[in-house]
Parts: structure tokens; sequence; C-alpha cells
């Protein structure tokens, strides 16, 4: 998903994750062409045991929200956070010019790469789509 989110024109990821994560995942991020830093708080024992993580992650998007021509911030909330409890209605829904969009991914509920795939597109959809006209049965999205 992380591949994804990164290579949308505009997105700034903010990842709300553990350090070991972060490290590997941006890491391997690079070498798929994403050529932008991913913003992350400090999450360790203490910030999890004194239940810092909203906030840690409210501060990483005010920082991701401050990147030149920010349009989208993707928080990937990963196994820690979701396991400490990530409530979307603390996140902001817009900082600034840039949309926020809270994208659950989880390793211990998600099973393949593709399935994360599937996951960001549709946290995007959900957020972002237009709703307004006629539904057709049958759709492609292109992104």
């Amino acid at each position: 998903s992380l591949r994804i989110l990164t290579r949308i024109e505009g997105s700034h990821p903010v990842m709300a994750t553990d350090t070991g994560c972060l490290y590997g995942l941006t890491f391997v991020t690079h070498f798929y062409g994403a050529s932008k830093s991913i913003v992350a708080p400090q999450l360790g024992t203490a910030e999890l045991m004194s239940g810092q993580v909203v906030e840690g992650t409210r501060a990483a998007i005010e920082v991701a929200a401050k990147e030149p021509g920010a349009r989208l911030i993707p928080v990937v909330s990963l196994c820690v956070a979701e396991t400490a409890g990530m409530p979307e209605e603390l996140l902001p829904r817009r900082i600034g010019d840039a949309e926020v969009v809270l994208v659950r991914v989880p390793a211990y509920a998600i099973h393949s790469h593709p399935e994360a795939k599937d996951i960001a597109v549709a946290a995007l959809l959900n957020r972002l789509a237009e709703r307004e006209g006629q539904i057709n049965s049958k759709s492609v999205v292109l992104l």
C-alpha cells in the first residue's frame, strides 16, 4: 500500500508504526521509485503506554502538510497503531490544502501485498470519490 500511496502526485504519507517497521518500509519504498520522505511519529513503548499514538500522529500530519505541493496525506496505520487504537474521528479530515485519509493496514489481518494495495485504494475512494450523479453498474478506476 505504501508503494501506491508514495507514487501519487501531491501525496505525502504519514506512517503510524513502530521504528522497525518504519525503517524497513521506507528503505524498501525508495527502491520502488518513491523519491519522497515518509513522515512518522516516534512510537515506542513509552508513547504506547502513555497513550500518545494519536497526538504523535497528528503532529506528523502537520509536518507532512507543510511539504511543498501537499494535497493528500494518507495516514498508514500499521500493527502497533492499530493495536493501540487509532480512532479516525480524532484525526483531521483536512489540513491546509491537503485531504487526510486513514489507511488501516495491520499485517495481522492482511496477508498479501495485493490485499494491502486494495485496502489503500478503497480507503482513498471511500473518502475522496464524488458520490453525486448516476452510479454505473460497472466502472473502472485508474490511478
